[in-house]
């Protein structure tokens, strides 16, 4: 039987997860998500870590979600992280865990 890999809440939206990465980053600014993930201390390696803290707190129980490495770079936006994430998180797991 395989692992648990359902989602018992909904789809994240990038909205929440704008919120959460907010959060996460301290953005002072609070300026709708125009920051850049560099300007708030994000490298391009860090990008990864965020990703899956970001996966932690949004995936209920879901397994495989794995970032492409050019999907975001530390020269995105925090918005566009969100949207990219939010897209990536509602897309099924990878089955190659």
């Amino acid at each position: 039987m395989p692992a648990e890999t359902h989602r018992l809440g909904r789809e994240p939206d990038a909205e929440h997860v704008l919120v959460l990465l907010q959060a996460l980053l301290d953005d002072p600014a609070g300026d709708a998500g125009e920051a850049s993930l560099a300007s708030l201390g994000v490298d391009d390696g860090g990008v990864v870590d965020l990703w899956e803290v970001v996966c932690e707190e949004m995936c209920e129980r879901a397994l495989g979600h794995e970032i492409d490495d050019e999907a975001l770079d530390s020269s995105s936006s925090l918005r566009t992280a969100a949207e990219v994430t939010a897209r990536l998180l509602g897309a099924e797991p990878s089955d190659d865990v």
